[in-house]
């Protein structure tokens, strides 16, 4: 009994910090995502990439041992610029037909919350959109969308979000990512618009 129970507190050891950094990749990519300023990958020396750089960043090139950087025209403040007023896809799901999140939404809006009490966005409000496709009464959509948008707001804050900094509004489907296809699934979903 004891072997194990080593052998299993042995492969628990290693599981464990491996579902620990996911949320880490998780949480930079929203920050990615909200702020729209991106480091670059790193290649396998563990150095970032150079093929092409961020807008607003200086161009560089090394050659036989010299660096050489040209500055862009652009400065930092389209980046700025860029975020504010982005939608940004939550990714969230819901039962069907109704504002209930799911177990997977839950656990993705834990890591949006952790971003938004992040030193870098503590400060700043937000627009929690929902958005349905066209299934459905105009004002069945309408609702829905509200519904869902609130359901996201009230995890967010139960999950350290001040209140203050949410503001929540509902679309129905007046704003479809595919206008070809009305119904298309792409066209329900939860956006959050940094203000």
């Amino acid at each position: 009994m004891f072997v194990g129970l080593g052998v299993l507190g042995g492969l628990l050891a290693t599981v464990v910090p491996v579902q620990a950094q996911q949320p880490d990749t998780e949480q930079a990519e929203l920050l990615c995502e909200f702020t729209a300023d991106c480091a670059a990958p790193a290649n396998d020396r563990g150095t970032p990439e150079t093929t092409a750089p961020a807008q607003g960043q200086p161009r560089s090139s090394a050659t036989r041992g010299f660096t050489f950087t040209r500055a862009t025209t652009s400065d930092a403040a389209p980046v700025a610029r860029r975020a504010e007023g982005r939608p940004v896809d939550l990714h969230v799901s819901f039962a069907p037909g109704s504002a209930d999140l799911t177990a997977e939404a839950r656990a993705r809006l834990g890591n949006v919350a952790a971003v938004l009490v992040s030193p870098r966005l503590s400060a700043r409000r937000l627009r929690i959109e929902g958005h349905t496709d066209a299934s459905g009464s105009a004002s069945a959509n309408l609702d829905l969308s509200r519904r869902r948008a609130q359901s996201v707001a009230d995890y967010l804050i139960a999950a350290g979000v001040a209140k203050g900094r949410i503001d929540v509004v509902g679309y129905g489907s007046t704003r479809p990512l595919d206008h070809v296809d009305p119904h298309a699934a792409e066209n329900r979903r939860v956006v959050a618009v940094l203000l």
